[in-house]
């Protein structure tokens, strides 16, 4: 992994929506999600401002002796029968991509589900053409676990898209008696 020493991961905040959704309306971001164009900063503020159990983080950088937000990750469990699975989603500034960030953001999820929220099953989509996405997962322990085709439609082209997954099993119980 890059080693990205300046990244400061923090929970999202309200006053981020503005760079958010700057950063959501880039060509690259867009391409590579189902994002659409011209995007409102109203739809980030209410997400950002809702009370809904997911958890919103990014990452920033000092640039000029201010905080550039150059990658949102969010990690979105589930409820019910499905408490021990988590949604993910990773975008990454187009200026950013191939620094490390998504990688950095990518751990501090996982770290995140796996040792603060007892997560067992993580899952996610990607566009098929996504290779460095797809890459980064799988070095993560995710597997593609099917694909939908023909699943997004993309500046009138249909693309397909995979499903990929990754299962943790749950620790196994201390027995010593300590």
């Amino acid at each position: 992994m890059m080693d990205v020493p300046n990244l400061h991961i923090r929970a999202a905040e309200p006053g981020d929506a503005e760079a958010l959704t700057a950063m959501a309306n880039l060509p690259g971001v867009r391409h590579g999600t189902l994002r659409l164009p011209f995007d409102p900063q109203s739809r980030i503020e209410r997400r950002l401002a809702a009370d809904s159990g997911d958890h919103l983080l990014v990452g920033a950088i000092e640039a000029g002796g201010v905080q550039e937000i150059v990658a949102h990750a969010g990690l979105m469990p589930c409820k019910r029968r499905r408490a021990h699975v988590g949604e993910v989603l990773l975008i990454v500034h187009d200026d950013h991509v191939g620094q490390g960030y998504g990688t950095a953001m990518f751990r501090a999820l996982l770290d995140l589900a796996d040792n603060w929220l007892g997560l067992r099953r993580l899952e996610l989509d990607v566009n098929v053409d996504n290779h460095a996405a797809i890459r980064l997962y799988q070095r993560h322990g995710f597997e593609v676990e099917g694909t939908r085709r023909h699943d997004v439609l993309r500046a009138g082209v249909l693309i397909d898209s995979h499903i990929m997954g990754r299962l943790k099993a749950a620790p196994e119980p201390d027995r010593s008696g300590r």
